[in-house]
């Protein structure tokens, strides 16, 4: 995130965090008020007051975000169309290298049809930083779910490495991460990861000015 110029800026930063932590937790596990968690569940829109109230619990228990790193910052308010992106970016990144090393004009069309432009984009220009552990066959199906899946393993590291709470975390988010590789190599996995989010959070803010 780029650094605020005036007091203002700050606290207009600090609440943009917030709101977007409190839409990314995981309402389930973190409303602990009888009968709240059921109405979140069902998609039930909050008042303001009530939505201030269950912040403050769950940064009361689990700290604020506006206060995190940057880097925690980044990635906790990040849309989950974002996250997404991110995720898909990082894991097309760490399996790229083992799976081919030098990409072909053919391929490259076909990495792009199944993997979009972008994200095949920022493997490529991470491809030193990937991994020599064995892929799949990146242009099935399957393995786009595997793609994703470990994206989001990625991610998921990264947020331990920032000791974000869980509770910020949407259980979809752990949910897609469960169906990734059965192990990860967590220095490349955390180097791609901060890329991902870079690249994706520095698109966002400069289409929101």
């Amino acid at each position: 995130m780029r650094t605020p110029h005036s007091d203002g800026e700050v606290i207009s930063n600090a609440a943009k965090v917030r709101k977007a932590a409190l839409l990314s937790a995981d309402m389930l596990t973190a409303a602990r008020w009888d009968g709240t968690a059921p109405l979140l569940a069902e998609g039930v829109t909050l008042s303001p007051r009530l939505h201030r109230r269950l912040f403050t619990e769950i940064a009361e228990a689990h700290g604020d975000p506006a206060t995190f790193a940057d880097g925690a910052r980044r990635l906790i308010s990040m849309a989950a169309d974002g996250r997404a992106k991110a995720a898909l970016r990082a894991g097309l990144a760490y399996h790229l290298a083992a799976f081919c090393p030098t990409v072909d004009r053919p391929t490259l069309a076909r990495l792009k049809a199944v993997y979009g432009e972008e994200a095949v984009a920022f493997a490529l220009g991470h491809i030193n930083l990937s991994t020599a552990t064995p892929s799949p066959d990146l242009l099935s199906e399957r393995a786009r779910h595997v793609v994703e899946a470990d994206g989001w393993s990625m991610l998921a590291l990264l947020a331990d490495e920032y000791q974000i709470s869980a509770a910020w975390r949407s259980a979809g988010w752990r949910d897609v991460a469960e169906n990734g590789s059965v192990s990860l190599l967590k220095s490349p996995a955390l180097v791609l990861a901060t890329a991902a989010v870079d690249e994706v959070a520095s698109i966002q803010e400069g289409a929101g000015r």
